[in-house]
């Protein structure tokens, strides 16, 4: 499968990390910076530390452009959609992997970026709309 390849390819890659901060806590997160690694996202992967997640910043915000698919995730996800401030604008928590790439989730408001964190991670840390996430 072509999209598993490219996962090969891309995991040898160095991913920049960052960290977040919201609420006095902080997340760890790999950037999905490229097109390529946009892509291809959190799939194939087994795990997530529990204090870690993807960020994709979107260079052209939007609705469309910031639309998530669990294609050929292995664990569950929450998504957490904020706008170029950092606020967050909607909130998709226990996503659970699919095989069909039609099986999307977009946010109800236009976002700049799209935070991916463990199924069950938005509720333990408490993160919903409107809160600010230092990105």
């Amino acid at each position: 499968m072509l999209s598993r390849a490219l996962y090969e390819f891309l995991r040898k890659k160095q991913y920049a990390t960052k960290t977040v901060a919201f609420g006095g806590r902080k997340l760890k997160v790999e950037v999905a910076d490229t097109f390529m690694k946009k892509m291809i996202g959190l799939m194939y992967r087994e795990s997530l530390g529990r204090n870690d997640g993807m960020l994709f910043p979107i260079a052209q915000p939007g609705i469309l452009s910031a639309t998530v698919t669990m294609m050929n995730m292995r664990f569950g996800l929450d998504i957490i959609w904020l706008d170029s401030a950092g606020v967050v604008v909607d909130v998709a928590e226990r996503l659970q992997p699919s095989s069909s790439p039609f099986d999307s989730h977009a946010p109800k408001k236009i976002a700049a970026y799209v935070l991916e964190l463990n199924a069950g991670a938005a509720h333990r840390l408490g993160i919903k709309k409107g809160d600010e996430i230092k990105v």
